[in-house]
C-alpha cells in the first residue's frame, strides 16, 4: 500500500512544480534590477547623477524600485495646486517618488518622496548637523537625510505652491564617506528637476547638475 501511495504522490508533485513554472535550482523568483541611470523614470540618467547614486548604492549596482509611485506624485501635486489654500491640510508624509533596493539581497538603499509644504522653513537651526546648498529656496543635506524646498507655479488655473523633496538614506547600506552629503543633494535635486519638468513648474530655481555647498 505504501508503494502505491508513493507512486501516486510523486507525479502530483511534478505537476504542481510544472504548474507554477518551478524547476530545481530555478532563480526565476530573483528580482531583476536596473542600472542607476534607468531607475524611477530615468531621473538619474545624467552621468553625474548616476555616479552619485552608484556612490551610495555601489558601483554597477542592480536596483529595484518596488513601491515607487512617480505617477501618483504628479497626480497629487497637480491636485494640490488646484485646491484653495483655505481648504488645505498639512501633508506630513510624502508620496514615494523613488524607493530603491539592491536586486537579489533586497538591501535598502534610499527613498525619495515629494509633498506640498505650506511654507519654507526659516532660520538655520540645522546648520550644526547639515550643509546648505544653492538650489531651490532651501536645500540641506546631513548624515542620512537631504531636503529641497522649491516653488512650483503651474499653468492656470493652478496657483503657486511650495514643494519639498526629501531623501532618506538607509543606514544599513553603509555608504558613509566624504562627499556623501553632496551625493544626496545631487540626487534630491535631480528628482526635483524631474518632477518640476513633468509638472511644468515655473520659477523652481533648481540648479542644473550638482548643487554647490554654501559657505557658512
Amino acid at each position: 500500500m505504501r508503494s502505491t501511495v508513493h507512486k501516486l504522490a510523486l507525479p502530483a508533485v511534478v505537476l504542481v512544480m510544472a504548474a507554477v513554472g518551478c524547476t530545481p535550482g530555478s532563480d526565476s523568483a530573483t528580482p531583476k534590477g536596473r542600472p542607476a541611470s534607468e531607475v524611477c523614470g530615468g531621473f538619474a540618467a545624467d552621468p553625474a547623477v548616476a555616479s552619485a547614486l552608484e556612490a551610495i548604492a555601489g558601483k554597477g549596482a542592480s536596483l529595484t524600485s518596488d513601491g515607487s509611485e512617480p505617477e501618483k506624485v504628479l497626480t497629487e501635486l497637480r491636485k494640490a495646486a488646484r485646491t484653495p489654500q483655505s481648504g488645505k491640510k498639512p501633508l506630513l508624509r510624502g508620496i514615494p517618488f523613488c524607493n530603491l533596493e539592491t536586486a537579489g539581497d533586497e538591501k535598502n538603499v534610499l527613498n525619495i518622496t515629494l509633498r506640498e509644504a505650506l511654507a519654507v522653513p526659516k532660520g538655520d537651526s540645522v546648520k550644526e548637523f547639515a550643509t546648505f546648498y544653492s538650489t531651490g529656496r532651501r536645500a540641506t543635506s546631513g548624515l542620512l537625510h537631504a531636503s529641497i524646498y522649491f516653488t512650483c507655479r503651474m499653468p492656470a488655473p493652478a496657483h503657486e505652491i511650495v514643494l519639498v523633496t526629501e531623501l532618506d538614506r538607509a543606514d544599513e547600506n553603509e555608504a558613509d564617506h566624504p562627499g556623501i552629503r553632496d551625493e544626496q543633494i545631487t540626487l534630491a535635486n535631480a528628482a526635483s528637476r524631474h518632477v518640476a519638468a513633468a509638472l511644468g513648474c515655473a520659477d523652481a530655481r533648481l540648479t542644473k547638475g550638482a548643487p554647490s555647498a554654501l559657505r557658512p
